[in-house]
């Protein structure tokens, strides 16, 4: 698992400390959330051929459609997590609807951009196979 992990942990490391170094916002939070959205779909892809074995082997689509949708989840999960925070904490993570809704789409565009990168890399675009699962064909 730390060969998927590895991804999202490093972007959360970063995000605290940019945050600290340069403050949340104009820049660092706008491209942490992008790079999270990279980084949840990268973990997305790297468990699904991982764990291929115990899904199948599911098509390229069906594993572009996972680590896309997936991030999204994660990204408004995260999102609602500080709207819980906000009202029950005091925290002030939401400055505003348009901030929210930036996070969210930042996030997706970066899973996108994963998924197409996906298949411009030599290794990539090859969905989870029965190759990558040790299965035979």
């Amino acid at each position: 698992m730390r060969e998927a992990a590895w991804a999202p942990v490093l972007v959360f490391v970063a995000h605290a400390i940019g945050a600290r170094f340069f403050g949340h916002e104009p820049y660092v939070d706008p491209v942490m959330h992008f790079l999270g959205g990279a980084a949840t779909a990268f973990f997305v892809y790297r468990v699904c051929r991982i764990g291929g074995g115990l899904i199948g082997a599911p098509s390229i689509l069906v594993v572009d459609l996972l680590a896309v949708g997936l991030t999204c989840a994660v990204a408004l999960a995260w999102e609602l997590g500080e709207l819980v925070s906000d009202v029950t904490l005091g925290t002030r993570a939401h400055t505003s609807v348009a901030n929210t809704l930036r996070d969210l789409l930042l996030g997706a565009v970066g899973a996108v951009a994963t998924a197409g990168a996906s298949h411009l890399l030599p290794s990539g675009g090859e969905g989870v196979s029965a190759r990558d699962t040790g299965e035979r064909e």
